[in-house]
């Protein structure tokens, strides 16, 4: 299967790292690039500077294009110059693609287009997963982490983490976290009772999942991470020194015009690595709901 990947650029150093991390990737997998930018109405730019900017982002487009095929010169690369509103433009490239990769500086203030809300916004609506790059990334070995729950989307993003782990010969780290307080008022023993008898059916949960990816990927060295904890805080722990970290969105995040979960939403604006966003499924359906108490 040959990919196809689209890289939103700006010129600036969070793009530099989305386009480091695509042909880092074309390395070992079949690729076509799409390298493009935005040029339009985004509101991050002042009235009366549409000029200067659609020189800018040619400019920045024609500087990756050539960065891309200097460095990968077996690599299919076209070039494309977009308008619009940035994030619903990426939205729109998003169908019929395999990959988004955008350039993050988190949620920092930094002026352009590749960075802020935009990975926020695109990862939240897009048809394909989207890799959200921190700035200054580089090539490192690491495990790779998914934050798992029991629910459609977390099982995608289960199987493109174990895929991505055999491919970069890392090892996987499934995290799956659960709240360890009862919902109702019990005695001192029956909350007990019921503390054990979730945590029980949680690491029976965690350790199915792992026996399927084992399964379906053998050779493959799986750890399985269970906290009863804030699940995005225990992914971007167990993520410290990862390569690559993977979540599911389930879309009921509470901000206006995000669709990310608030465990992905997390994740991505405290990044330890490049993150990848799983999109929602159009109708998420929970096995256990019961059993989930957070999403991812």
């Amino acid at each position: 299967m040959v990919e196809k990947v689209i890289v939103a650029v700006d010129g600036g150093p969070a793009s530099d790292a989305a386009l480091t991390w695509a042909l880092e990737r074309a390395k070992t997998v079949p690729m076509r690039l799409e390298i493009t930018t935005i040029a339009g109405l985004d509101s991050e730019f002042p009235e009366g500077a549409e000029s200067g900017f659609h020189t800018a982002s040619e400019s920045a487009l024609l500087v990756a294009e050539s960065t891309a095929k200097g460095a990968a010169p077996h690599l299919e690369v076209t070039a494309t110059m977009r308008a619009g509103i940035p994030h619903e433009e990426l939205v729109k490239a998003s169908h019929g693609t395999d990959l988004v990769v955008i350039g993050s500086h988190k949620t920092s203030a930094v002026a352009g287009i590749v960075n802020g809300t935009l990975p926020l916004k695109v990862a939240g609506h897009a048809e394909c997963p989207t890799v959200v790059v921190p700035v200054g990334w580089q090539p490192r070995r690491g495990d790779v982490v998914v934050g798992w729950s029991d629910d459609p989307t977390a099982e995608a993003a289960l199987d493109f983490a174990a895929a991505e782990a055999v491919r970069t010969h890392e090892d996987l780290v499934i995290v799956h976290t659960w709240g360890s307080a009862p919902s109702a008022p019990m005695d001192g023993d029956g909350s007990a009772v019921l503390v054990q008898e979730l945590g029980a059916a949680h690491r029976q949960l965690l350790a199915d999942a792992a026996h399927r990816v084992e399964v379906a990927h053998p050779g493959l060295s799986v750890t399985q991470l269970l906290r009863a904890a804030s699940a995005a805080v225990s992914i971007v722990r167990a993520a410290a020194n990862a390569s690559l970290v993977v979540v599911g969105s389930r879309g009921r995040g509470a901000v206006a015009g995000f669709l990310l979960g608030s465990v992905s939403h997390d994740v991505v604006v405290n990044m330890p690595a490049p993150v990848v966003v799983i999109p929602r499924k159009s109708a998420p359906v929970d096995v256990y709901p019961d059993l989930v108490d957070d999403e991812f």
